[in-house]
């Protein structure tokens, strides 16, 4: 059924490999693809949409259309971030370097198995929805919000002078509310009025609440308390499927979508299953209002939702104040606070209320311990002994751009109080180079990476990876743009490719620094 395939081509020339359970095609001349691809279900790769479709396609129609005609392909890089194949490559320890074409292509598709064994969850809720909603077998091929505008039967609207003249939620108590906050809002929705600048999006105010200063916007409110570490009883208030909630309630559809009944039936459909189809569909239509590019494209409708989001997460914070020992965190569509365990049951039933006057859903985890850099980067355990765990010192998987061992280092620290000299050096004994591996990659509106080597520039691929090294001789990588260099964000100050390094050559200080530089 599935396919994985790669191309490479050189001018004139190319070579194909075609992989699925059966056998393993090498392919170098256009008949022979033409034949292969006659028998192909699905084509998979990675990135495959902006380039090898394309070319391929061009290929067989001898230049006349980049589109495939006949077969259906599966991008893996698709909704996963700006990532390529050699990155990930990287980070599961394989040696991307190749003396093939074929090797060049094998290799990479190695790495397409692997990611399609890790999003098969993902690539099965886009079929689920394409089955059940009896849409075109291609259109697979969609993101999880263009299958939803799909669904919804959504056409593409004109944008409107209208993108911060928001409406708030009937069931907020305007007057229990910061006066501030309220006065940040009705401000810029009178000046855009006025003067229809969309540049005043992007103002912000800071205020204090419960304690904590929080920063609010147009997209969602955010405060923490820097650097602490906490034992006692917290409660981690999560709404469930905040957005989409509030869309449903206030009626907060895109003027693209026709049939709103549409979208309640999809969200009654998540509330009775549970299932991740229906979850994943209306969570991505919140984001497409959004997207100038997407038929969902309704920025009003956006702003009115991220705001009464933030004035509603406010009133909660109000409403609980008086009845909590510490707010610890705000963010979008939640709050974590350390309360006493006398006023558990009081909060219980405040919270109750608050959701029912919201008709929101609220989860509630108990928490015993936490770690908070700030807002983004933070450990919370559990009761029940689980670990939750953003940022720096998230879990690591082929998709972690963080350098193993220090994200190791930093949770052995948090947790154990293992110092972070300690840790590296136990990590330089036992554990793989791999773990030391810096990977990073040229950014948007860069031409090229290149390495300092004393007085002159070595250009390199554009992803490297490698190690920081003690060796003075190799200088640090920068990406070029019209002659000026500018540092590869996190890289080493003297960086070894791994295909050359050793144990021997890793800077050992390099990596204690970095870890330093997080802990409080």
């Amino acid at each position: 059924m599935f396919t994985f395939y790669w191309l490479f081509k050189k001018e004139n020339s190319f070579t194909a490999v075609l992989k699925n359970d059966k056998e393993t095609q090498i392919i170098t001349d256009k008949e022979s693809l033409k034949k292969a691809l006659d028998t192909v279900g699905f084509l998979v790769s990675f990135g495959n949409y902006s380039t090898m479709d394309k070319e391929i396609a061009l290929l067989l129609s001898n230049g006349k259309s980049k589109y495939l005609q006949k077969n259906i392909s599966i991008d893996l890089s698709q909704e996963l971030g700006n990532k390529t194949i050699e990155e990930i490559g990287f980070r599961l320890g394989h040696n991307m370097k190749a003396k093939t074409a074929a090797e060049f292509c094998e290799k990479r598709i190695e790495i397409c198995e692997y990611v399609f064994s890790k999003r098969e969850e993902y690539l099965e809720s886009k079929f689920q929805i394409v089955k059940e909603f009896g849409l075109n077998p291609r259109f697979v091929m969609k993101t999880r919000a263009s299958l939803a505008a799909e669904i919804l039967n959504a056409k593409k609207q004109p944008k409107a002078p209208n993108i911060l003249i928001y409406e708030y939620d009937k069931r907020i108590q305007l007057n229990e509310l910061p006066e501030k906050l309220l006065t940040f809002y009705n401000r810029i929705k009178k000046k855009y009025i006025i003067d229809k600048d969309e540049k005043i999006k992007f103002e912000k105010i800071k205020m204090s609440l419960a304690g904590l200063t929080h920063t609010f916007g147009f997209g969602g409110v955010h405060a923490a308390k820097e650097k602490y570490k906490g034992s006692g009883l917290y409660l981690l208030i999560d709404v469930r499927q905040f957005f989409p909630s509030l869309i449903l309630n206030n009626q907060l559809f895109s003027t693209a979508v026709k049939d709103k009944s549409v979208f309640k039936k999809l969200y009654d459909k998540k509330v009775e299953t549970g299932q991740e189809t229906y979850k994943v569909l209306i969570a991505a239509i919140n984001g497409a209002m959004n997207n100038p590019y997407s038929n969902l494209y309704d920025p009003q409708k956006f702003y009115s939702v991220t705001v009464n989001g933030q004035l509603i997460i406010t009133h909660l914070i109000i409403i609980l104040e008086n009845f909590i020992e510490e707010l610890i965190q705000t963010n979008t569509d939640g709050i974590v606070v350390k309360i006493n365990p006398i006023f558990e049951t009081i909060i219980n039933d405040l919270l109750e209320r608050w959701s029912a006057h919201y008709e929101l859903d609220l989860k509630v985890t108990k928490i015993k311990n936490i770690w908070q850099r700030d807002v983004n980067n933070y450990i919370f355990e559990t009761t029940s002994g689980e670990f939750v765990k953003k940022g720096i010192y998230s879990d690591l998987n082929y998709l972690t751009s963080a350098i193993p061992v220090i994200t190791e280092a930093l949770i052995a620290y948090s947790l154990h109080g293992i110092k972070p000299q300690n840790y590296l050096i136990d990590a330089f004994k036992n554990e793989p180079i791999e773990k030391f591996y810096y990977i990073g990659k040229i950014a948007r509106g860069y031409e090229a990476i290149e390495q300092q080597r004393g007085l002159t520039y070595k250009k390199m691929n554009n992803t490297v990876c490698g190690i920081a090294t003690s060796n003075k001789k190799f200088g640090g990588i920068y990406q070029t743009k019209n002659d000026l260099h500018s540092k590869l964000p996190g890289s080493p100050v003297h960086f070894l490719s791994y295909d050359h390094a050793t144990k021997q050559d890793i800077d050992m200080s390099w990596y204690v620094e970095e870890v330093e530089k997080y802990i409080y």
